[in-house]
């Protein structure tokens, strides 16, 4: 007996996952930084997101100081961060010791499923497991959504360590953008898994 034409298979959604990256994610990885990052493209300055935008697709920089995770349903990559040990090595202005949180991306699809949450989760884990005080990073401040997500998550401004993103990224005389600086103090416990879902 044969199914009609007409009938399709349907598609079973699994539970995204956080896992370690690898080189083959790489093009994944800049397609999800891209589709999630090019909607500021058009509210600060041309050369300065340019180069912001370079620095985050810098995935070779990332992982020689850090690990990258990507966040993955169904076999496809929806979100990524790059997880730094010690996050004094992005020359942020960060003291040693630190770990920290950079270049995190959700696909725009993948919105609303809880997938930056995840990664936070996780680079939270690692922080703990790896002895670190102060789990800290930067968003931008035209990125509204995820001040209202890292507030909602309990993170303490931490303005000390606020930095101007158009400084850092252009030579021109573009006008001063802030980049806000975040942190949450860790618990120790211990996360040793290298696959996590939520």
């Amino acid at each position: 007996m044969s199914l009609p034409d007409t009938a399709t298979a349907t598609r079973r959604h699994t539970a995204p996952l956080v896992r370690d990256a690898v080189p083959a994610d790489y093009p994944a990885i800049r397609d999800v930084i891209v589709a999630a990052y090019g909607q500021y493209g058009g509210l600060i300055d041309r050369a300065v997101f340019a180069a912001y935008l370079a620095d985050l697709l810098d995935l070779e920089g990332h992982a020689r100081h850090g690990r990258l995770l990507v966040a993955e349903a169904d076999g496809r990559v929806s979100g990524f961060v790059a997880f730094y040990p010690d996050t004094s090595v992005q020359g942020f202005g960060w003291p040693p010791g630190w770990a920290g949180g950079r270049a995190l991306a959700v696909h725009p699809d993948a919105r609303g499923q809880g997938v930056a949450r995840m990664l936070i989760t996780v680079c939270e884990g690692l922080a703990r497991d790896g002895g670190a005080p102060v789990f800290a990073f930067h968003t931008a401040s035209f990125m509204t959504s995820a001040i209202a997500l890292y507030d909602r998550l309990g993170y303490r401004r931490a303005p000390e360590f606020d930095f101007d993103m158009a400084g850092r990224y252009s030579r021109s005389a573009a006008t001063p953008i802030t980049s806000i600086a975040y942190l949450r103090t860790s618990s120790h416990t211990n996360l040793t898994h290298r696959t996590w879902s939520i």
